[in-house]
């Protein structure tokens, strides 16, 4: 890669980088928008208290809309010089906290105190948090001078029947006042209105609730009820209340109705009665025809809106488009030689001690299979005397004074996100590649295909090393831990993933699978370059236990006469460990097995899985213990009579080798992975995704002390064929027939 090509990557990191941390920052800097409703009534009762007449706006429907509301409504408000706003809600276009730092940048342009009810936009998607962190209670009222507001939820987030005595309460306090006015989002009474979507919803939905307000408001002599919900204006008179729509403060208007209009209400009171005036904000057309000229207003508005209250997951988006598209260009234009060099050095050729660099995008103190497939495979090349170098990231609690052989890289960043730790390597500080060329290599091996995994391949290409690549990882199993955000995480899911990987495959001299299946999987995607089934081994001299040591471990955890069942795995979704806890729920329900099940692992999920265990009576049989040290689970492997697992996302099922090892024999769902390392009903079982198939078989074995001893002795048996010394020699192997090529 040419110095231009990296400056420019790099500027393109940098912006992400600050894209990044201003949506980190945006939050906080608005640490001062809070109660916002309290504080605005105080001032309206400093303000009006003392006034004989006084007047107030109400609107609905702003949704973030900067052209209407900012531009054209707003300074309109201010020329009418009135006391205060009042919005029935619907202020934002949805309930992200993006859009209500919006809405704090216009409520820093009022020069009037602002009062609002609550919207469907505003309590969307759990949204209702930011609202009442933001503006306060979603039901309340205050009284200025001779009148008393009282604000209702109509959302359907504040409980019916306590909302409903509450405002027969506040309704007869209104009596001591000479006037009632009542705000809420949704009308009580239904208009007659060409409305394209989701009639049903913008109105107070039951008739029998809507008979029920009108009824209330109607015997308590409610001076007027102000809503919105709908792009219109209406005024309607039930009983002699009369009641306003008003929802014509932003967003889109219904086209080809004339109710549907840009508008505000203003309400002015004096001691001799109450004087309405619909104020219009009217929009030169020019030459175009009026509806015409209206729907390319729509568009325009929800453009503007879209983008001003989404400009930085646009610009984040755009970024990464740009770096896509460049590293496909650069793609393009790099040569490729698939060819052997036949004027390459023999020296290389026959030289029986290597010197390896591995390079990983996660290493320890990060507990997870990659990590532990690396220390494995590098302990038994240095067993064979082979010299190994771990190019990793950085870690805040590692102690680096301990570690053999591992070469840390400075991090841009270190975050962790839904349990996953994510320390991002700074792949491009000079400290990288002056440590590998000081080393002198013979030849890199990676095992990630992005990232300090990709730069390792990078750094062998530009030093003509052999490059030898690890499928560890099924990326698209991963796609919920990235931005839900429109298509992205379904492409990630069903292309990206799958490119990233036949990418890295390609630029590799040969790729090690841990499974036949992986293999497959990689021919299926397009990799052309010589692929080895390669396992991770188990190290044996980790379950060199003293029986004494696992007595104690029982004592611990089993009572007498209990099947101790061990699971061993990350607490995120991609785990399937609900459909595990299920199944044992029922093993529960339809058996008396006396049995127990720990679960060792840690991850997002962890408190959700304890409250699902507490909520479905499984306490006394299942256990979550947290993370086991990995030098340490051998203890409980051997501990275990039996070994469960529901695991769909892995490559290998690398624990489950590893619980053979412990002579504990496996039930777990047939997926990829899996399906290579069970042989059925000789060292467990493989099923189907099925509660009934798979309980059937945990059950099978606990009820059969005889046939769990048996498959106990199959599957310790059948680990000593992957051992860390075997895996070593195979790696080599294919060492030196890309070396050779």
């Amino acid at each position: 890669m040419s110095n231009k090509a990296k400056v420019i990557l790099a500027s393109s990191i940098l912006i992400l980088i600050i894209i990044i941390s201003y949506r980190v920052y945006a939050p906080r800097s608005i640490q001062n928008f809070n109660a916002v409703n309290l504080k605005n009534i105080e001032k309206v009762k400093k303000t009006v208290d003392d006034k004989e007449s006084f007047s107030f706006i109400v609107l609905g429907n702003i949704k973030n809309s900067i052209t209407i509301f900012d531009k054209k409504i707003l300074p309109k408000i201010h020329k009418d010089e009135v006391d205060f706003i009042i919005s029935t809600g619907n202020n934002v276009v949805d309930s992200g906290e993006g859009k209500y730092r919006v809405l704090y940048r216009t409520l820093s342009d009022m020069k009037v105190p602002f009062i609002t009810g609550v919207g469907e936009n505003e309590v969307k998607e759990e949204g209702y948090k930011n609202y009442y962190k933001y503006f306060g209670p979603f039901y309340f009222s205050f009284q200025v001078d001779d009148s008393y507001f009282i604000f209702i939820d109509t959302t359907g987030h504040s409980p019916k029947p306590w909302q409903k005595t509450w405002l027969k309460g506040e309704l007869e306090t209104s009596l001591l006042y000479d006037k009632r006015f009542v705000i809420m989002n949704r009308p009580p009474f239904k208009v007659n209105v060409d409305y394209l979507l989701d009639e049903e919803t913008k109105y107070v939905q039951k008739e029998q609730e809507r008979e029920y307000y009108k009824e209330i408001f109607a015997k308590y002599n409610v001076t007027s009820v102000f809503s919105s919900n709908l792009e219109i204006y209406e005024k309607e008179i039930f009983k002699k209340v009369p009641y306003f729509i008003t929802g014509g403060a932003g967003g889109t208007m219904i086209l080809d109705n004339p109710k549907s209009f840009y508008h505000y209400l203003k309400v002015n009171v004096t001691p001799q009665g109450i004087n309405y005036q619909i104020k219009e904000v009217t929009k030169e057309f020019g030459f175009l025809n009026p509806e015409v000229a209206k729907f390319l207003e729509n568009v325009w508005i929800f453009l503007q809106s879209f983008m001003y209250t989404n400009y930085t997951t646009v610009l984040l988006i755009l970024v990464i488009i740009f770096m896509v598209a460049f590293m496909f260009y650069l793609e393009l234009r790099r040569e490729v030689d698939y060819y052997r060099e036949f004027n390459s050095a023999d020296n290389k050729l026959h030289k029986e001690k290597l010197k390896i660099a591995i390079f990983t995008n996660n290493y320890f103190p990060f507990i997870g299979g990659v990590p532990i497939s690396i220390e494995r495979l590098s302990k038994g090349l240095r067993k064979l005397g082979h010299e190994v170098y771990i190019f990793a990231p950085e870690y805040p609690q590692n102690d680096k004074q301990d570690e053999d052989k591992v070469i840390r890289c400075k991090t841009l960043m270190h975050k962790e996100q839904n349990g996953m730790e994510l320390p991002i390597v700074n792949i491009f500080s000079n400290d990288i590649e002056e440590k590998f060329a000081e080393l002198d290599f013979d030849l890199v091996h990676s095992h990630h295909p992005i990232w300090l995994g990709s730069k390792g391949l990078s750094l062998a290409e530009e030093y003509d090393l052999p490059r030898v690549l690890t499928y560890h990882t099924r990326l698209e199993k991963y796609s919920h831990y990235l931005p839900d955000f429109m298509i992205f995480k379904k492409l990630f899911e069903n292309r990206i993933a799958h490119y990233i990987i036949k990418k890295a495959a390609n630029r590799s001299d040969a790729v090690f699978a841990p499974t036949g299946t992986a293999k497959e999987y990689l021919r299926n995607i397009g990799v052309s370059r010589h692929i080895e089934v390669l396992p991770t081994g188990v190290d044996f001299d980790d379950y060199q236990v003293s029986q004494n040591e696992i007595d104690q471990l029982q004592n611990k955890y089993k009572s007498d006469n209990e099947v101790l069942l061990l699971s061993v795995s990350r607490l995120s979704k991609e785990k399937n460990l609900y459909f595990l806890i299920e199944a044992l729920q029922h093993i529960k329900e339809t058996t008396t097995l006396n049995f127990k099940c720990l679960i060792a692992g840690d991850g997002s999920e962890k408190e959700n899985l304890e409250q699902y265990i507490i909520d479905n009576q499984l306490t006394d049989y299942v256990q979550l213990i947290g993370t086991i040290d990995h030098q340490e689970i051998s203890k409980y492997y051997n501990m275990a009579d039996l070994f469960v697992f529901a695991s769909k996302s892995e490559t290998q099922g690398m624990v489950l080798l590893e619980a053979m090892a412990g002579a504990t024999p496996v039930v777990a769902v047939r997926s990829s992975g899996i399906d290579d390392v069970i042989k059925n009903g000789y060292n467990g079982y493989k099923v189907p995704e099925d509660i009934n198939q798979w309980s059937e078989k945990v059950t099978k074995l606990i009820r059969s002390q005889e046939l769990l001893e048996e498959m106990s002795q199959n599957a310790y048996q059948y680990a000593q064929d992957n051992s860390i010394e075997e895996m070593a020699k195979e790696a080599v192997e294919v060492y030196n027939k890309v070396i050779n090529l």
